[in-house]
């Protein structure tokens, strides 16, 4: 049955990890206006794509890039191909000039980068229809579309400094490159950077895959050993402080986690993410507010800096370095509640790898950064139990409990206490388990094991019981004596409870969910514990605040 759409409307990512999961067998015809590539499918596989390729991404570019085929001989085949009416790969396999093996290891390479490229275009139309449309399998190739969506939303990672294949990058001239030491791949890219040659000629002259080569270019623009051409001056520096080698280094980081970020949940949740990270940051307003992942790294200082001139407040460089792994700290945050301990762990060992490697120049500030994330392989730290406490690189902003400052509740008792809170606990949780199912429970109980009165007082409550029973349980539990618990001891139990289950809430489904969730609770407190009003005050304070 054929299916017909329009990428806004259904990504093609999504078609593509339709056709891998249902285990089809058909063809995904995709069409621009300029435009147009087939992709086949055979039980859920890539088995061959046709259409507009770029010059550099041809079977015979490829071939002759990677040393598998010369000049004069391409040339031959390529007239015999035209003369029978047969596929270049096939004329090459039957006159022995590639083997197998050679011929699939090319296809295989040429495939991935067209359909990656393909995945991006925002302006087509696709169908899909079953059957191969008469293809022949003359030759075996199977590709895996899954990688390939990973590879596309890695892509976007790059966007900010390669927006397209015509960009042009050069040796920068202030550093001695004799002295450097790279990566056989990465000093192969470098060798043709002349100032003349763009990203798609060193494609081509290389015969790596895209993404190999924006990868290469980004690692070697982050050790500041290129530069894009026209962009060979350096940002102004601000009055007192530079902020180019800080920037550089927490650039090139902050690329890793939100690739790691965004081959999970998408290239938009990996930014919205960052955005929140930065936001929690205690110098968001100071200069981290003009920091965005989808501009380049010169722009991005350039941003900063001046944001920094206008509010003409002193910005040292701890500053930046505290502001920096705050960021580094939330995003983590972010990656742990999703992903969980084990991929959390693998980024962070990735990030001190790449410190590892840094240039002699930044080796003092990597040296320390790698010292401050190498808490974040532990749990605890990750879960905002515990924090880094380092005079040198200090880890502001962790995700510990906020100290609630006491309130006067004019001689409220315990039983009114317990049930506001229970009210509230009820109405958090309500909203988070339209949305996660028992996951809302889950999250909730965590957060009373965390709770020092845990055993004591709040191992009572269970929101799977009905909203009367858990009241009378704790009531009867506190009038025993055991704990001996004062009214202000209920309340900031409950209170930092309450606070992180909120934070949970905004984290998992966004700040607009948390702040409708705080309107139903003011709703609610009008209605029914206007003399708790104060605690709900202090709560949404709390929560636009910054974490202790």
């Amino acid at each position: 049955m054929p299916l017909n759409g329009d990428v806004k409307t259904f990504p093609l990512s999504a078609i593509v990890q339709m056709i891998h999961d249902e285990g089809k067998t058909g063809t995904l015809a995709v069409v621009t206006p300029r435009r147009r590539c087939s992709i086949y499918f055979k039980g859920g596989k890539i088995i061959f794509v046709r259409g507009n390729t770029d010059a550099e991404l041809r079977l015979g570019a490829l071939l002759k890039a990677n040393n598998l085929i010369s000049e004069d001989r391409l040339e031959d085949m390529l007239a015999v191909s035209k003369a029978m009416e047969k596929r270049l790969g096939t004329v090459l396999l039957e006159r022995n000039h590639v083997s197998a093996d050679q011929l699939s290891s090319i296809l295989n390479l040429q495939f991935k980068e067209v359909v990656t490229s393909t995945l991006s275009w925002d302006d087509a139309k696709f169908t899909y229809t079953d059957g191969l449309d008469g293809y022949v399998e003359d030759i075996k190739v199977e590709v895996d579309p899954v990688r390939l969506v990973a590879e596309a939303r890695k892509r976007g990672e790059f966007k900010g400094l390669i927006p397209n294949d015509q960009v042009i990058f050069q040796i920068n001239p202030k550093v001695d490159t004799t002295k450097s030491v790279h990566a056989a791949r990465d000093l192969r890219v470098l060798l043709l950077l002349d100032g003349r040659r763009s990203v798609a000629h060193i494609i081509k002259e290389t015969g790596y895959s895209r993404l190999a080569v924006y990868r290469s270019l980004a690692k070697l623009h982050a050790q500041n050993a290129i530069i894009r051409k026209g962009a060979d001056k350096q940002p102004a520096k601000a009055a007192t402080l530079e902020l180019t080698p800080i920037t550089t280094l927490y650039w090139s980081l902050l690329q890793l986690v939100m690739a790691d970020l965004a081959a999970e949940l998408g290239e938009k949740k990996a930014l919205d993410s960052l955005v929140s990270s930065l936001r929690q940051s205690a110098y968001y307003e100071r200069f981290l507010k003009a920091f965005r992942m989808d501009q380049d790294l010169a722009a991005n200082i350039n941003q900063m800096q001046a944001l920094i001139k206008q509010q003409g407040k002193p910005l040292s460089q701890q500053d930046v370095i505290n502001g920096f792994n705050q960021a580094i700290v939330g995003l983590l945050g972010e990656e742990y509640r999703f992903l969980g301990f084990k991929g959390t762990s693998s980024t962070v060992q990735r990030l001190r790898a790449n410190l590892d490697k840094v240039p002699a120049n930044q080796r003092p500030l990597a040296q320390a950064i790698s010292k401050f994330l190498q808490h974040y392989q532990n749990e605890d730290y990750l879960r905002g139990a515990k924090k880094v406490a380092t005079a040198e690189v200090p880890a502001a902003g962790g995700t510990g409990e906020h100290k609630a400052q006491p309130l006067k509740l004019d001689g409220s008792s315990g039983s009114a206490v317990i049930n506001f809170y229970n009210d509230m606990f009820q109405l958090v949780i309500s909203d988070l388990q339209n949305v996660v199912g028992a996951k809302a429970h889950g999250l909730f109980q965590g957060l009373i094991r965390g709770s020092k009165n845990s055993d004591a007082l709040l191992k009572q409550f269970d929101m799977k019981d009905s909203a009367n029973t858990i009241p009378l349980r704790v009531k009867e539990q506190v009038k025993t004596g055991e704990p001996e618990l004062s009214t202000q001891d209920l309340v900031q139990t409950f209170q930092l409870v309450l606070r992180g289950l909120l934070i949970e809430e905004s984290r998992l489904l966004g700040p607009k969910a948390a702040d409708s969730t705080m309107s139903r609770m003011v709703e609610k407190v009008a209605a029914s514990h206007q003399q708790f009003r104060p605690l709900l005050e202090q709560l949404s304070a709390s929560l636009k605040s910054k974490p202790a």
